[in-house]
């Protein structure tokens, strides 16, 4: 067997020994080819910096932004778990409670129109600034 005999045989069987570290059903594989692309701008310092992160993490840009967002973002059944977040039952309770201590408090007046008092108060203040006052 010539050098470049023993030298293809070996690749072959290192090739061999990586195919069969990999299952082909592994789901980090089964993810990897379900990919999209994003883009996104950032300042040339921002990309630097990802870089450097990367780098120092021993990964691509892809890889390390990628841990990032699936740290950061909440899956879909979080979120849709968040909108469904049911109200105490005494929590109607309580908001009566308080409404009941604020008319009694107040002794059943009604509160001013806040939108009034706030015109009132522009107008004041722009004849102020006019010197009209």
């Amino acid at each position: 067997m010539d050098t470049s005999e023993h030298h293809n045989e070996r690749i072959g069987k290192t090739m061999a020994l990586r195919n069969q570290d990999f299952d082909e059903n592994d789901e980090h594989t089964v993810q990897a080819t379900k990919r999209s692309r994003i883009t996104i701008d950032i300042s040339p310092e921002l990309r630097r910096r990802i870089k450097l992160a990367a780098i120092e993490n021993d990964l691509s840009i892809s890889e390390y932004v990628g841990q990032i967002l699936e740290e950061a973002v909440p899956d879909e059944v979080s979120t849709t778990q968040r909108q469904r977040h049911q109200i105490p039952d005494d929590f109607l309770e309580q908001v009566y409670r308080v409404r009941e201590q604020v008319i009694r408090d107040s002794k059943g007046e009604l509160f001013e129109d806040s939108t009034e008092m706030i015109r009132q108060m522009r107008e004041e203040r722009t004849r102020q600034l006019t010197g009209e006052s």
